[in-house]
């Protein structure tokens, strides 16, 4: 009976430590990555890559194995943290360690031509060519005028003259500019930090809510463009 409890205990403690090291684990995991600053998965480089998969698995081997000593895997994940840091500044001052470090992009058709050359060095195969450019909507590789591997592994496509988007220059008119439409009001509340991002006062912004009649909770987004004009879209 007493052995029983002992073990109860035992597994009740184990179970609060996972728990309390799986916090920590991923507070510190959120720091680092605040640290090193946001990129999105596509545009990772390969180093990128690696120091991010090897500090989630210490991360993860942190929370679940309790014979390690906490200090140790939050030292190792600081580490690997700090190496990618230092290398994104190395890369940002260096083109040389750029692309040692990352690469440099890959030419994989060249004025028409697959490059079998390109391909062996970017080490994909046809298939792979052919997925990228269905992806980006070219099912005919005759459309294609350049092809490149970028170093993130992401293949980016140039179309050939005659099958290019058309813009308004084509057609010699020049748009006027739109500028970025700014969120003051979001789920019915007033976004006070981009009202001088608008160039408007919270005043001025009710005073446009009562012009079009419109309240200010029943407002799922409200945008404010280049020319001032108020934009509403009710819940």
């Amino acid at each position: 009976m007493c052995n029983n409890a002992q073990n109860i205990t035992g597994d009740f403690m184990d179970f609060a430590y996972i728990i309390i090291l799986s916090f920590v684990s991923l507070t510190v995991l959120f720091i680092i990555t605040k640290i090193m600053g946001f990129r999105q998965i596509s545009e990772m480089s390969f180093f990128d890559y690696v120091i991010g998969i090897t500090i989630g698995s210490i991360a993860a081997e942190m929370a679940t194995n309790i014979d390690l000593e906490w200090w140790k895997g939050i030292l190792a994940m600081v580490v690997y943290g700090v190496v990618g840091v230092l290398l994104s500044v190395i890369t940002q001052k260096s083109i040389k360690a750029r692309k040692f470090i990352s690469g440099k992009p890959i030419i994989i058709i060249e004025r028409g031509k697959i490059s079998k050359e390109g391909m062996r060095k970017a080490r994909i195969e046809i298939d792979d060519l052919l997925t990228s450019a269905r992806v980006n909507g070219y099912f005919n590789l005759s459309d294609i005028d350049y092809a490149i591997m970028e170093t993130t592994g992401k293949i980016s496509f140039q179309p050939v003259a005659q099958k290019r988007e058309l813009n308004p220059k084509d057609f010699n008119f020049v748009p006027e500019r739109e500028g970025l439409y700014i969120n003051v009001i979001m789920d019915g509340h007033i976004i006070d930090d981009n009202l001088s991002v608008a160039g408007i006062t919270k005043k001025e912004l009710e005073n446009m809510l009562k012009a079009k009649g419109d309240k200010l909770e029943n407002i799922f987004l409200g945008t404010i463009d280049i020319n001032k004009q108020l934009t509403t879209y009710l819940k």
